[in-house]
């Protein structure tokens, strides 16, 4: 029997062909290429000639997570974005804006987090980013406190991770954090998202001991909570709940209760941005819960936190409490930063974070003093120092010094010009409208 059309009429996948060619890669080296990305992240999946020639012609299409792996390899080597819609693929995203809100295993969250870095990269945050759920993290909030850490940390993978791998995760997890503190939330964090989809997902799926899991673990989570972090402050309330769960599940697996207390502390502030008064003292009485036996560092990070709870909470005296609290425990840790992940919260910023607690409580006083004791940001942290710009506006208001008020709404739009944070400039256009900034 004939059949109905010539090979030239029958359908063909030229969305791939294209990319293909534009790379000069054939089918076999293709099939190479995403094979080694399904061993990266621990995918089941054989890619061979035979299949890629069949994606091509149009005759099937891959599955959900391996038209990822596909769209990955394509991504990074074309340095542009390819979605599996563009190829007429099925996507999984719908399953990762409800599965990544599930707090389970640590295989789960591996397997979440290489989700969600490669939403983040290929600039697809829609898809969780107004899909805040406050009632999901109350439950791994618990467990994350009552439960031991896991068993065996250790890593089976094809991959042989080193030191080095994890230092220079570590390495660019500090570079972007500075970059975050000078440019903004929004600026880098596809980068590093991109970065940690290529770097951090084959070693959380590689070999390494128990002792190499507790590292590698503990630096995962600092980077997932920086970009939590950047997320939140480009008001992605979903997408920084996200990291936020998964990284809480790597610092439970290792017993690391000093960052199980910072994603409480994150979690905070996103509640206060949902406007739940209530959730956020709870989160931050959580954060001194968890810290209970951290480094004093830690413990003044979570009583400050606690001390902005009670003020968003109209509580004065709780405020005042908790901000002497914080002070005794900065004051009692080591010269050097302990830990490493805390080296920013100097005095400087506990004195920030006290004056706009103060401020928030109504204690202009108090307020006007943390503020001069804060003094100056260095030049490096623009956002930090547009923010104690706006704390200073919020205490010349209580004061009733509205000429003030308005010189410094100007100065805090000035400096933040260059720098790309809509949470900042949402603020400084509340401050500049004279409405009460009445956030955390």
């Amino acid at each position: 029997m004939a059949r109905s059309g010539s090979k030239a009429d029958r359908p063909r996948n030229e969305a791939l062909l294209e990319y293909l060619g534009r790379l000069g890669w054939s089918k076999r080296g293709f099939a190479c290429r995403v094979h080694e990305r399904c061993k990266a992240t621990g995918l089941p999946n054989t890619v061979s000639p035979s299949t890629v020639a069949r994606w091509c012609s149009a005759d099937t299409a891959p599955s959900a997570a391996l038209a990822a792996a596909a769209c990955h390899v394509l991504s990074s080597a074309l340095h542009e974005p390819v979605t599996p819609q563009s190829l007429g693929w099925p996507a999984d995203t719908a399953d990762v804006a409800a599965d990544s809100l599930e707090y389970r295993d640590r295989v789960h969250a591996v397997r979440m987090l290489s989700k969600l870095w490669e939403l983040d990269a290929l600039r697809r945050r829609r898809i969780v980013k107004n899909t805040f759920a406050g009632d999901a993290f109350g439950p791994a909030s618990r467990e994350a406190l009552v439960m031991p850490p896991d068993s065996d940390v250790s890593g089976r993978g094809p991959y042989r991770v080193t030191c080095a791998d994890i230092g220079l995760l570590e390495d660019q997890t500090r570079l972007y954090g500075e970059l975050d503190a000078q440019h903004g939330g929004g600026k880098f964090r596809g980068v590093f998202a991109a970065f940690l989809n290529t770097h951090a997902t084959p070693l959380l799926n590689g070999s390494f001991s128990a002792r190499a899991g507790q590292r590698l673990y503990g630096s995962v989570a600092d980077a997932v909570l920086a970009m939590a972090s950047m997320a939140y402050d480009d008001h992605l309330p979903g997408l920084a709940q996200r990291y936020d769960l998964q990284a809480m599940r790597l610092a439970q697996a290792i017993g690391d209760r000093a960052r199980i207390a910072r994603v409480h502390i994150h979690q905070a502030r996103l509640a206060a941005a949902q406007g739940e008064r209530k959730d956020v003292l709870t989160h931050a009485r959580s954060a001194v819960l968890a810290a209970d036996t951290a480094p004093p560092l830690v413990r003044s990070y979570a009583a400050v936190t606690e001390a902005r709870a009670w003020a968003f909470n109209g509580d004065p005296d709780q405020t005042v409490d908790a901000v002497a609290r914080a002070r005794e425990a900065f004051d009692r840790a080591c010269p050097q930063p302990d830990p490493g992940w805390l080296a920013w919260f100097d005095r400087q910023e506990l004195e920030g974070q006290a004056a706009w607690a103060f401020a928030m409580a109504g204690l202009a006083g108090p307020g006007a003093q943390a503020l001069k004791a804060a003094g100056r940001m260095p030049g490096e942290r623009t956002r930090d120092a547009v923010e104690l710009l706006i704390t200073a506006a919020e205490l010349a208001r209580l004061c009733g010094d509205l000429p003030e008020v308005a010189v410094l709404a100007r100065r805090a739009a000035v400096c933040s010009r260059h720098v790309m944070s809509r949470r900042l400039t949402a603020r400084i256009a509340r401050l500049a409208a004279g409405e009460p900034l009445d956030d955390f």
